[in-house]
């Protein structure tokens, strides 16, 4: 499980346990998590113009926990 943070065009911010967030080839953000078999399932969908950003909850180079930004662009998986 990992803490996602994601920060919203209209200015809200919304936090998320999941077990990863990922953006997909067309920009949709997605929020997922496995069930007792490990089946990915999603949980939560945003379209790419309304997330102006996504971070991850993580330890920094330093090793503080910290928000760490996830790529603006292409598609990625967070976990």
């Amino acid at each position: 499980m990992a803490v996602f943070k994601l920060r919203l065009t209209d200015g809200r911010e919304r936090l998320i346990e999941a077990g990863r967030a990922g953006r997909t080839a067309d920009g949709q953000i997605v929020i997922e998590d496995a069930d007792s078999l490990g089946v990915w399932d999603c949980l939560e969908e945003y379209p790419a113009e309304k997330v102006a950003a996504v971070y991850r909850r993580g330890p920094a180079e330093s090793g503080i926990y910290t928000w760490i930004p996830q790529p603006a662009e292409g598609r990625w998986w967070s976990y």
